[in-house]
């Protein structure tokens, strides 16, 4: 594991992220304390949801649009205006 300053990560970003990329975990300090850590995503694993993904998640259950009508009892924000 690689410790790096915040001031240091700024010079050297993309050493820290070429680590990361091969493997490695890297923990950001500020002032002597740790503050953070760069680690490697799993392999596969996107940090993104693709069009095709979202399509693709389950639909919500069929009564779900009456039940939350059924909650707000026909209230709605329409009438508050703009927040100031």
């Amino acid at each position: 594991m690689m410790t790096v300053a915040v001031r240091e990560l700024r010079n050297n970003t993309a050493d820290v992220v070429r680590r990361a990329r091969e493997g490695e975990t890297v923990v950001l300090t500020s002032h002597g304390e740790p503050v953070a850590r760069v680690v490697p995503l799993p392999a596969g694993v996107r940090p993104y949801l693709t069009p095709a993904d979202v399509v693709a998640l389950p639909k919500a259950d069929a009564g779900l649009r009456r039940d939350l009508a059924a909650l707000a009892d026909g209230d709605t924000t329409d009438d508050l205006g703009p927040i100031r």
